[in-house]
């Protein structure tokens, strides 16, 4: 059998995450020390705060072997209580560069929703005398990421403007990068941090960096550091035009589209020239930059040829295709009118009309019938039908949002009766919008459902109805009827019916709420007092009854997932491939993969597009709110979350929900928040193309070879 470390090599070879990114055991590591890493996988999972699960972890950061002391201190960082950094700080000092890695990380998350003013001066006083390169880039990354009081942070600005250096030289690749990640945070977190920079030392800093070519310009290595130095420029709103000009003739395709996000701040008359080179970029990111700036800017003739341009799937004089990404944000832009409102009609127009069976490639007719009808109603009223009755639900989506644009009442009552619950979700938000509360009916109809997204839709417009007595009948039998189903990533659909209940209902209802004072969740059992307290005018103890948490994997399956790949196989063609990270992330990468296996995502979607931001999917309902059963644990480690990695949706703190997102960019504002299971391997093209209500037709494990 292939070791564990050299099967993982396969995925280090691969320049998203860096080597030391990931804790894998050693080379000669038996079973026994697997054993070992999953036990102390399951003290973290129980979220200790004193007994014997904490003692283990505690014990192990100072006594065990390198891998196990690094594999603890994570895990007392991922507890995010500041009471046991003292354990961590010690760890600080250890002999180990990968343990002090680690605890340079679990410092800082310690005191993630904390005031961080204590983890500062060990931070400091372990960076001025660490000799790892990759120890100071985390080092640095920490200091610049505490939340401290914004008087603090001139001080911090000035020591990580001093760890990009080493003597008079750049610094090393991986203190360098996390000393930007450190200014990164600083700058997007505090107004001290963006203010500091006024003597001219941040932005003649990262103007240089900026230019950074290392050992090879267009190395994943150098490009990051070319696009974190200007997004901290941009962020210090210390962007420039010859800063911009300079990123459009970079050839890394990140590089353009950061500098095209602060388009606004440089001098309107830079605009015009600077965006005619964005929109014929070779970078897709920066394209899709461009016309997202466009889609927001005044319209004039220009704006509109642009818009108008790209919007078709050949744009004339061009012997290529629009990427589809770019046809559909332009055609959204095309929503606002024109100074040629004829031929922007005319054009929407044929776009409506090009509709037809492709479960594929629905998305430029449906976005272009909503756009026609904010410009021409007659015209978007006489296509209205077809959309409206089209076999893909995502269309049928937009054609309740279309409906609502073009105030059709009847259609969006019969959209009401829709099989899907997220068409029923969108003609629900359109008729209450019309109607208010003269639609209480048919709100009141839709609480049979189960879907949580159109429960909590429905809860939240209900609010002050004048049926109080009728509508607190039906959300108490929907709480029932939901809650029996035990499912904890149903809590926001629960605490939301909760709360309309809290306000509708009355005492008639308490001897049905009673029971929630027991409920397997913490939050809905407090709630359920809350409500009974109110209606009643007394206190009510909540004593809730947890879930047992759900089974870590076994040892054989820990070597299973170890350098297993899965490829999610997109209908219409195009392939994701995707290395998981199991000894980054135990739990949420054994529910991906044990998805994966039981055929859960096959048929399910991307239901979420966010241009260069991320693509999300894998839920059942094709909608934010349902995911698989049971929530897992954050497990937040030192990965970045850079173009291609893959993460888990959330909704909260430890509500992993079993879907995932991808990132289309390098994204580190979600660093030390979700918790990455993988990256993209291979397939980044067909990851680019995804759009809402692409389908992943099946996902396939494929064992490490």
């Amino acid at each position: 059998m292939t070791s564990t470390p050299l099967r993982l090599a396969l995925f280090f070879l691969v320049p998203l995450v860096p080597l030391a990114s990931s804790c894998v055991p050693d080379a000669d590591r038996h079973e026994r020390g697997i054993e070992a890493y999953l036990r102390i996988v399951e003290a973290e999972d129980s979220r200790p705060e004193s007994g014997r699960a904490l003692d283990l972890l505690l014990t192990t950061a100072s006594e065990g072997d390198v891998f196990q002391r690094a594999s603890a201190v994570r895990a007392l960082g991922r507890l995010e209580n500041p009471a046991v950094s003292p354990t961590i700080r010690e760890s600080l000092s250890d002999p180990a560069p990968r343990v002090r890695l680690e605890a340079a990380h679990a410092l800082a998350q310690a005191f993630q929703n904390a005031d961080g003013s204590p983890a500062v001066a060990p931070l400091r006083a372990r960076l001025e005398i660490e000799p790892d390169p990759e120890v100071k880039g985390e080092l640095a990354r920490s200091i610049g990421r505490l939340r401290l009081s914004d008087e603090a942070s001139t001080d911090r600005l000035e020591l990580l403007l001093d760890a990009t250096r080493d003597g008079g030289e750049d610094a090393a690749y991986p203190a360098l990068v996390g000393a930007l990640l450190g200014l990164e945070a600083l700058v997007r977190s505090s107004d001290a941090g963006r203010d500091a920079g006024s003597d001219g030392r941040l932005a003649r800093r990262m103007m240089e960096l900026s230019a950074y070519t290392g050992d090879n310009y267009l190395g994943v290595e150098s490009v990051r550091v070319r696009a974190l130095s200007l997004s901290i420029l941009g962020q210090a709103e210390l962007m420039t035009t010859e800063i911009v000009q300079r990123a459009l003739r970079d050839a890394a395709p990140a590089v353009p589209a950061v500098a095209i996000r602060y388009l606004e701040q440089i001098p309107a008359m830079a605009r015009p020239e600077t965006l005619r080179r964005a929109v014929t970029s070779e970078s897709l990111q920066g394209v899709i930059e461009a016309f997202r700036y466009l889609a927001a800017a005044p319209r004039t003739e220009t704006t509109c040829r642009y818009l108008l341009s790209a919007a078709r799937v050949t744009p004339p004089g061009s012997p290529r295709p629009v990427p589809e990404p770019i046809r559909v944000l332009a055609i959204d832009g095309l929503s606002v009118p024109c100074p040629d409102l004829e031929l922007q009609r005319t054009f929407l127009r044929q776009v409506v009309e090009t509709l037809n069976d492709d479960p594929v490639r629905w998305q430029p007719a449906a976005h272009a019938l909503l756009a026609l009808a904010r410009i021409d109603a007659p015209q978007a009223t006489l296509h209205l039908p077809e959309h409206a009755v089209h076999g893909n639900p995502f269309v049928r989506a937009y054609a309740a949002r279309t409906a609502t644009v073009l105030r059709d009442r009847g259609l969006l009552r019969a959209l009401l009766e829709d099989e899907s619950d997220n068409v029923r979700t969108a003609a629900v938000e359109g008729l209450f919008s019309l109607e208010g509360h003269d639609a209480d009916d048919a709100l009141i109809a839709q609480l049979v459902r189960d879907d949580p997204q159109l429960l909590m839709t429905v809860a939240r417009l209900l609010a002050g109805t004048p049926r109080e007595a009728e509508a607190a009948g039906r959300l108490m039998d929907a709480f029932d009827r939901i809650s029996a189903a035990r499912r904890e990533t149903w809590r926001d659909a629960r605490a939301a019916l909760v709360e309309r209940l809290t306000e509708l209902g009355s005492s008639a209802l308490s001897e049905r709420m009673m029971p929630y004072l027991a409920d397997y969740d913490e939050q809905i059992a407090d709630a359920a007092g809350g409500a009974l307290r109110r209606w009643n005018g007394r206190p009510y103890t909540p004593t809730p009854l947890a879930l047992p948490r759900q089974p870590l994997p076994s040892a054989e399956e820990m070597r299973a997932m170890d350098g297993a790949r899965i490829v999610l196989h997109m209908q219409g063609g195009g392939r994701i491939e995707i290395a998981l990270m199991p000894y980054l992330s135990t739990t949420n990468s054994y529910r991906f993969w044990r998805l994966a296996r039981a055929g859960y995502f096959d048929g399910l979607t991307f239901h979420r597009w966010a241009p260069n931001f991320v693509i999300q999917g894998g839920s059942p309902g094709a909608n934010e709110y349902q995911g698989d059963g049971p929530y897992t644990r954050d497990e937040v480690g030192r990965v970045p979350h850079w173009r291609g990695t893959v993460g888990i949706s959330t909704r909260g703190h430890d509500t992993g929900d079993g879907q995932i997102f991808i990132n289309l960019m390098d994204n580190p504002r979600l660093d030390h928040t979700y918790t990455i299971v993988g990256a993209v391997v291979d397939g980044m093209d067909a990851v680019d193309q995804v759009l809402e209500g692409a389908v992943i037709e099946r996902a396939e494990v494929v064992p490490a070879g």
